[in-house]
């Protein structure tokens, strides 16, 4: 994840959330049908992601201990869906995740139309980013307008903002679906987006700590019976607030959740870190996966991969890049922060993993393509 999608919302506030709604109309009384659509089928895994033969826990199962939760509200959703796909055109995969701001950060004498919003989103484009911060307006009359940025450094090491493509669309009746326009410099190709979940965020006391708790709910119970196996339910002993968030990354026959947990016990400020998720549906439901169910765990593999996630690095500007590199035991570790997003394997790094705590959490995304032979699973 970009620093500006973490670090440094984190450090300004934690109760601003990592995202704010792009679709402040949706909060309102279709939030208490929550989880009601069916997640569909998401983008094709690689063809070097058989399913796994022998499941590999990529995320903690078990239950943990729950806290009283005083309030509950819905906090967003989360879409999935293609731009430019046609009989003529192969186009790109698109996910969305949207939140809803704090409460105390709405205020109902505002006309919520016409205020400035942001979000992020990813694709799968073969030469595109794999993470764009949104930001842009709703309309009247349902309609929106969002605007792809992102920021990262220059050979120099300064920050700098690279301009994306706009969607401009509109929301169904229901606000189940959108539709519209995605341009960038002078190309235009047509959007479908379709919500498969929504988010609930929990707050209450943990102990001293203040707790909040941030989840997608799908409607489906196997895929939600995953994701509340990543709840937390609880801070450390010394935490005086603490908050947990679990995103959607791709939900359907394969679901991918990065989780990140955020405390502060005292200091110049708390940390954070992630951990994930990653099933995929089979004739015994949702087997979990570890990285060397999705690539042939060899030292040949390692190499390519080591080789790709150190660039990728490069690109996004981490001061100490090489520092990211997997050694063999990551490949099967039950908790390693991987997610599955299209084609690609993205890998999540904390700060101080791949730099100083300053320059916060970074993501490095693979195309399983760019990988060779290496890393293909055998077909036995």
């Amino acid at each position: 994840m970009q620093r500006h999608a973490v670090h440094h919302v984190l450090q300004k506030s934690v109760a601003t959330g990592v995202f704010v709604t792009l679709m402040v109309s949706l909060g309102g009384v279709e939030a208490a049908q929550a989880g009601t659509e069916e997640a569909p089928a998401p983008p094709a895994t690689p063809t070097s992601a058989p399913a796994a033969s022998t499941p590999v826990a990529s995320a903690p199962t078990a239950a943990l201990a729950k806290t009283k939760e005083q309030y509950e509200r819905p906090a967003g959703s989360f879409w999935q869906g293609t731009v430019g796909k046609g009989a003529d055109s192969l186009g790109w995969n698109i996910w969305l995740n949207v939140y809803d701001p704090p409460l105390k950060e709405q205020d109902k004498d505002k006309d919520a139309v016409a205020d400035t919003l942001t979000g992020e989103a990813y694709d799968d484009r073969p030469q595109g980013r794999a993470l764009w911060t949104i930001e842009g307006r709703n309309a009247p009359e349902r309609r929106f307008i969002w605007r792809e940025r992102a920021e990262a450094l220059d050979a120099a090491g300064q920050p700098i903002v690279r301009e994306g493509g706009t969607l401009s669309g509109a929301l169904s009746a229901d606000g189940a679906t959108a539709t519209g326009t995605w341009s960038d410099g002078g190309r235009s190709q047509p959007f479908t987006l379709k919500r498969v979940a929504r988010y609930q965020e929990a707050t209450g006391a943990s102990g001293q700590a203040k707790l909040t708790e941030r989840y997608p709910v799908t409607g489906d119970a196997a895929v939600d019976a995953l994701v509340q196996s990543l709840r937390v339910r609880k801070c450390d002993q010394y935490d005086t607030e603490c908050v947990v968030r679990i995103s959607a990354i791709g939900l359907g026959d394969t679901v991918s959740l990065l989780r990140m947990v955020w405390a502060y016990s005292g200091g110049a400020h708390g940390n954070y870190s992630f951990t994930a998720g990653n099933w995929r549906r089979g004739a015994q439901g949702f087997q979990p996966i570890a990285l060397a169910d999705v690539l042939n765990p060899t030292s040949a593999c390692l190499q390519s991969f080591n080789t790709q996630i150190v660039d990728a690095l490069k690109r996004e500007g981490a001061p100490d890049a090489p520092r990211g590199a997997l050694k063999e035991k990551d490949l099967r570790n039950a908790a390693f922060p991987f997610t599955l997003q299209g084609d690609r394997i993205v890998v999540h790094y904390g700060p101080y993993e791949v730099g100083p705590y300053s320059s916060g959490a970074f993501r490095a995304a693979v195309r399983v393509d760019d990988l060779g032979a290496a890393c293909k699973r055998p077909t036995t």
